[in-house]
């Protein structure tokens, strides 16, 4: 089953994405505002993570999952980096 914040609204994420003519479906750790977006909605389904927790989880986790990094897989690999905390 998806993680809830798979299940979340997208839209926004995916439009920006869409308009830079990139592939909606990966996350790219390069980008600021993508780590951004997504630690947004990372607070708000664990809101006990401080901020610095859940930016090395994102960074740790662009690192371990090798490039396009598709964002289904990405968010496992955040969400299992927090859980083995």
């Amino acid at each position: 089953m998806a993680h809830p914040i798979l299940l979340e609204d997208w839209t926004s994420y995916d439009k920006r994405k869409l308009n830079e003519e990139k592939d909606a479906s990966k996350f790219s750790c390069s980008e600021r505002w993508e780590a951004e977006y997504l630690a947004d909605k990372l607070k708000k389904h664990y809101p006990l993570k401080s901020p610095q927790v859940i930016w090395h989880a994102i960074q740790h986790c662009c690192s371990q999952v090798k490039a396009p990094h598709p964002r289904e897989k990405f968010i496992e690999c955040v969400v299992g980096n927090f859980v083995s905390e």
